[in-house]
């Protein structure tokens, strides 16, 4: 919803990135609004230059792992174990 709660808002992409770091200096630079590691964040955050703007939203929990080209098949077995576990949230 728009600010008015009427209308549809849709956000403007200014850029996508899909690395952490790229992620926190576009955020530190004003760019926008990112999802990023509260471990990442924090110091950013107790500095000033960043601010938690939704504190009560979370991506839940993320798994994060190289390329599957190369993964040996036990590391993509804990990776399956460890999101059936996880569910939908």
């Amino acid at each position: 919803m728009g600010l008015d709660g009427a209308t549809p808002w849709v956000p403007r992409v200014r850029m996508t990135a899909d690395e952490t770091l790229v992620l926190l200096n576009a955020a530190i630079a004003d760019l926008g609004i990112v999802c990023l590691p509260e471990t990442l964040a924090r110091a950013d955050v107790a500095a000033g230059r960043l601010v938690h703007v939704l504190p009560a939203w979370t991506a839940g929990t993320v798994t994060t792992t190289p390329h599957r080209r190369g993964q040996l098949p036990s590391v993509r077995a804990v990776i399956d174990f460890l999101m059936e576990g996880a569910g939908d949230g």
